[in-house]
């Protein structure tokens, strides 16, 4: 009773391998376990499992990973910022300097210096540069922002910090919440403002530009 009692619940897959040396006899055309059902599918029918996708084509099945399109999506975008916007570049390699200046105005060292003349020429530099540190001053200024907003909603009357000993320290804010918070959307409101005349500034220039159709070079 007791090796019937064990070879009952033995596994599937070892059972039929005992009985392969009790009788050596080997079924072949024996199944093991379950049998997946086979589904049709169409040419542009797309499905996933738990980790990739897939999408029926002409003749095949493509396979790519879950995450490959937001993946695809930051790739075109580091490439896109590492890309010179002069159609005509002709700076073949570029320098790690070449992509810091790009990152920056969007043009490799040789073409932003094209640019730059062709601006000193008509006597029209002042207002470039002042459209690109606008640009720049506003982008930053809002980034700022978006974190002094964040901090409205973390904000908490004391906070606790994990030492490397293991021991908890506790620090507390000088003033209370709602003190911290006026100050904190006072921040926001001046921030506001000055992005408001920082892009006034940034729009004159910008016309002035686009009156000489120089504004394809922003």
């Amino acid at each position: 009773m007791g090796k019937e009692f064990e070879r009952k619940y033995m596994h599937p897959t070892r059972r039929k391998l005992v009985d392969m040396v009790q009788t050596g006899e080997y079924d072949k055309n024996t199944t093991i376990g379950w049998t997946k059902t086979e589904e049709t599918r169409k040419v542009g029918d797309i499905w996933e499992d738990e980790f990739h996708k897939y999408e029926k084509k002409e003749g095949y099945t493509l396979k790519t990973g879950k995450n490959s399109d937001a993946l695809q999506e930051i790739r075109d975008y580091i490439a896109k910022k590492s890309e010179c916007k002069n159609p005509e570049c002709k700076t073949i390699k570029k320098s790690d300097k070449d992509r810091k200046i790009i990152e920056k105005v969007g043009y490799c060292i040789n073409c932003n210096s094209e640019i730059e003349h062709i601006f000193r020429t008509l006597d029209l530099f002042k207002e470039y540069e002042t459209y690109r540190v606008k640009t720049r001053m506003i982008i930053y200024g809002k980034q700022k922002i978006e974190e002094l907003k964040q901090s409205l909603l973390d904000i908490k009357p004391y906070y606790e910090f994990v030492n490397e000993n293991g021991s908890i320290e506790k620090w507390e804010l000088p003033k209370s919440v709602d003190e911290i918070k006026n100050e904190i959307q006072e921040l926001i409101e001046i921030g506001l403002n000055e992005i408001k005349e920082l892009e006034i500034l940034r729009n004159e220039a910008f016309d002035i530009l686009k009156q000489n159709n120089l504004e394809h070079y922003l």
